[in-house]
């Protein structure tokens, strides 16, 4: 499948999706992020379900993008893990904020398996939010985009 690239639009959403918009990297994000930042690649491709070829692909990409590093398990061994780099983990709140949309809105009537809790308390975390420079939550009517062409 061919995919067009939007490495050409100054708009820094569009530029993201040019790094992690296809829908399996996200999903090999929120592995890494759900087994704590480190996998194989074979537990990757046996819990997404993906095949190797394509898990290849994202994977080179990621780490082209420094999302994630790439290590072998042992020194000078042949397997290897992908790791997210601080850049990769700084997508959490991306994830989260999917998560936190699609339950509000599209309810799953068995509830999902995953929930975003507090470590240290283990209770559910607060709905993300937009928030002025000086602390305010914002709503949509309270937000200006601005094209700075």
């Amino acid at each position: 499948m061919v995919k067009n690239s939007f490495s050409h639009l100054c708009c820094p959403v569009a530029r993201s999706m040019d790094v992690v918009g296809e829908w399996w990297s996200m999903l090999v994000l929120r592995d890494l992020m759900l087994a704590g930042g480190i996998a194989r690649f074979d537990q990757l491709v046996d819990h997404l379900g993906i095949s190797r070829n394509v898990l290849t692909e994202r994977l080179k990409r990621l780490e082209v993008e420094q999302i994630i590093t790439k290590q072998p398990v042992q020194e000078g061994g042949r397997r290897m893990e992908y790791k997210l780099t601080r850049k990769g983990w700084e997508l959490m709140p991306i994830m989260i904020g999917f998560a936190q949309w699609f339950d509000r809105w599209r309810p799953d009537p068995e509830r999902s398996p995953l929930r975003f809790v507090d470590r240290q308390q283990r209770e559910p975390i607060q709905q993300l939010q937009v928030m002025s420079a000086d602390g305010r939550k914002l709503g949509p009517a309270d937000i200006l985009p601005i094209s700075e062409d």
